[in-house]
């Protein structure tokens, strides 16, 4: 089990392969969400976090997308609904190959758990009421469509409408979330706010237009990346006053419904999946 601080540098390490080729590319990425807070108060990673979470603007995460993987190799794996048939989210995740980051609960799920880190689209938020409330239902919408496994992972409890949807094969409810992205995915420059699609329109900070029309370079660990120019303004929103770190009871790395965590920097996650299969499912036929 590898130390929090080598998960930290090895993550650095895939953000500096990512940028590079957001930089050769001409895609702006913008440093978010902990990370930025971890450069801002920290000068690097939280001490006590272990992701990697960028933006990006939607016509830049849109080109990212088509040149991504073959830039990138064969060392990483972008993982979305469109390109993993049981990933469930609506935002894009870089996995290093040959790697593990893989709640132990998961392993009956066929789907990627290398070591990752985030890419987030920012989308516009519309002005309307009405068009906002639509705009906001199709996220959670899309959500529900492709979120099954997860659902079965940890044991969710389903009503008869869940039960009808999930019905539907996988594959259709893939084309429903594809036909449906044009309510979610706007473009940021062409309304007064933005958000990052995340969970849903609920947890994602909305914030003024302004703050993604300029940026600036920040230092992360031994680096500088890019990020907002006014990142006061943005982080004051996300987190409030964000120089203030929580007390000690509240720091901790990701935790997961579906259980620990493994970690290996070396190790694939196809061979926990066997290793985790033999051991319990092998105890459920005892």
């Amino acid at each position: 089990m590898p130390t929090l601080r080598e998960i930290q540098l090895f993550e650095l390490q895939m953000l500096k392969d990512v940028v590079k080729v957001c930089d050769d590319n001409n895609i702006t990425y913008i440093l978010s969400s902990g990370t930025l807070l971890g450069a801002v108060r920290h000068g690097g990673f939280i001490p006590w976090d272990d992701d990697i979470d960028i933006y990006m603007p939607l016509s830049d995460y849109k080109k990212f997308l088509k040149i991504a993987q073959r830039e990138l190799g064969e060392k990483y794996f972008v993982q979305n609904y469109k390109t993993d048939k049981n990933y469930s989210e609506m935002w894009t995740q870089i996995r290093a190959n040959g790697t593990t980051s893989m709640p132990v609960k998961a392993y009956k799920f066929d789907i990627h758990y290398g070591m990752c880190m985030d890419i987030f689209p920012a989308v516009g938020v519309c002005d309307a009421p009405k068009k906002k409330l639509k705009q906001k239902k199709a996220l959670s919408l899309n959500r529900l469509l492709l979120h099954d496994a997860y659902a079965k992972a940890v044991n969710k409890p389903m009503n008869y409408k869940l039960k009808l949807i999930y019905a539907i094969p996988r594959c259709i409810r893939r084309m429903i979330c594809k036909i449906n992205e044009h309510r979610i995915m706007l473009d940021p420059m062409k309304y007064n706010q933005w958000a990052a699609v995340w969970y849903s329109m609920e947890v994602s900070v909305i914030q003024p237009k302004k703050i993604l029309e300029k940026f600036t370079k920040i230092k992360f660990e031994d680096e500088y990346f890019n990020t907002f120019d006014d990142y006061d303004l943005y982080l004051k929103n996300v987190y409030g006053d964000y120089m203030t770190p929580p007390p000690e009871n509240k720091r901790g790395g990701h935790t997961d419904e579906l259980g620990n965590i493994i970690f290996d920097l070396h190790k694939d996650y196809s061979e926990y999946k066997k290793e985790l299969s033999e051991k319990y499912d092998q105890n459920e036929k005892i």
